[in-house]
């Protein structure tokens, strides 16, 4: 039996392993932030007066994606004023407030949010970051009206 070097065959495993892991490392970060326009020329984007409500979108998850979540719900209210009944506006809108934990706009969002998308305001409540929420009978309330008027 002719015995041979390891050596070589370790630092072919070696070297396998640290692209791997640099492979993984940098497909695990949130590839959001770094594809498209970077918040800062989001900014300026939506100083201009003709800002798109999809402009104002991007801004809105940049914003969230940096956990600037006040900010974030107040660029999505700007994306619903354009759109009252963008989907993902109005989801990731309720979502910031039930993060920021005012109660009380959570509320008044979701209640207006059931008179235009019953099916969205149950979708929301099923979200682990509106769960906390659920404790409350006002909220009880929101949820099984929405679930009556998604029957319809």
């Amino acid at each position: 039996m002719i015995q041979r070097s390891r050596k070589p065959a370790l630092v072919v495993l070696l070297a396998t392993f640290v692209a791997g892991a640099a492979y993984v490392s940098s497909t695990t970060t949130d590839s959001r932030v770094s594809d498209g326009p970077t918040l800062v020329q989001l900014e300026i984007a939506i100083g201009d007066a003709d800002a798109t409500a999809e402009t104002w979108l991007l801004y809105a998850q940049r914003l969230q994606q940096a956990g600037r979540l006040t900010h974030a719900a107040a660029a999505y209210q700007r994306v619903l004023e354009a759109d009252p009944c963008s989907h993902l506006a109005n989801l990731q809108c309720a979502v910031v407030i039930a993060q920021t934990g005012d109660a009380d706009r959570f509320h008044e969002f979701m209640s207006k949010l059931l008179l235009v998308d019953p099916r969205l305001t149950q979708d929301v409540f099923g979200r682990p970051e509106v769960q906390r929420y659920l404790s409350a009978e006002r909220f009880q309330t929101l949820l099984a009206q929405a679930r009556i008027q998604s029957m319809d």
